[in-house]
């Protein structure tokens, strides 16, 4: 903070739903105050950047000598990056887990977190975020609970985060995906909530996808299409916005080659998504009890 104004507000806020490039070229044009504003800078730019897959440039721009901040982000880089390093960035993980002092650090924590959430460890991302009373961190937490289908836990740990700072977006955020999990009259409040970002901050397909969600769980699928259509105008190659056209395509009963076209583009963007990965390891499955079948 300088003089009560958050000079990095644009570029956290940016990267938080979703728009990238924004919070990329915001950070370059930044001149921090202080050197920890710099850090902090930095290391939201280098995480954008991670979203965009930009793994190699993240991995030599931090080097050995950076900060244990700016280290962490090279780690998640390094994980997702390629299969044969991510071993040996878990065991750098898990020792930091172990050392008392790295997760004591909100930056470390959550990336050390995203690691293990990645490699569908949820429970040790967890326990990197326990007793972290970041915003950031508390939404994390609360997103992870969710994907653990412990909306009862969810609930309490958003009302904890509403109480640090009801207005932040990632509270916002948060509120919207607690109202996602419980349904009901809840999804008409997670639409408004997306509604209002994209009308404050802009569509970006973190948003639309949101949006989308929310259509979705009420039989709007329709407008599901719409909205999912104009998140993949704004990027083409997002997972995201391609397995939901999958899941919306095959809910409006399209033919099966309209599907198979947005799986298509989704295997060949992203090969190792988990969606990808999980359905392959589906399909040889088949065609192995296919195979047994056929010599019965």
């Amino acid at each position: 903070m300088t003089d009560g104004v958050d000079q990095l507000f644009d570029v956290r806020n940016a990267l938080y739903i979703g728009n990238y490039q924004h919070c990329i070229t915001e950070a370059q044009q930044l001149s921090p105050a202080t050197d920890e504003l710099k850090e902090e800078c930095d290391v939201l730019m280098y995480r954008a950047m991670v979203a965009q897959g930009k793994y190699a440039v993240v991995k030599g721009d931090i080097s050995s000598s950076s900060t244990s901040s700016l280290q962490a982000v090279k780690n998640l880089a390094v994980f997702l990056h390629n299969k044969r390093d991510r071993d040996g960035v878990l065991a750098t993980v898990k020792k930091q887990q172990e050392d008392g002092i790295s997760m004591t650090v909100p930056s470390v924590a959550l990336m050390a977190a995203t690691i293990f959430i990645n490699a569908n460890n949820p429970e040790e991302a967890l326990r990197c975020l326990h007793g972290l009373e970041t915003v950031e961190a508390m939404a994390t937490y609360v997103q992870i609970l969710l994907s653990l289908q412990r909306v009862d836990l969810a609930k309490k740990k958003l009302k904890e985060l509403q109480t640090l700072n009801e207005d932040s977006t990632l509270t916002q955020l948060a509120t919207a995906w607690v109202d996602l999990a419980v349904g009901g009259d809840k999804l008409q409040d997670a639409f408004y909530i997306y509604q209002e970002m994209i009308e404050k901050f802009g569509a970006t397909p973190l948003l639309l996808n949101g949006q989308s969600a929310t259509h979705v769980q009420q039989g709007r699928y329709l407008e599901a299409e719409d909205v999912l259509l104009t998140a993949l105008d704004k990027d083409p190659n997002n997972p995201e916005t391609l397995i939901n056209l999958v899941a919306v395509a095959t809910y409006l009963g399209k033919a099966p080659e309209v599907a198979q076209r947005y799986l298509n583009q989704l295997r060949d963007s992203v090969p190792e998504h988990p969606y990808v990965v999980d359905l392959a390891e589906k399909e040889q499955l088949f065609e192995t009890f296919n195979d047994q079948m056929g010599q019965n």
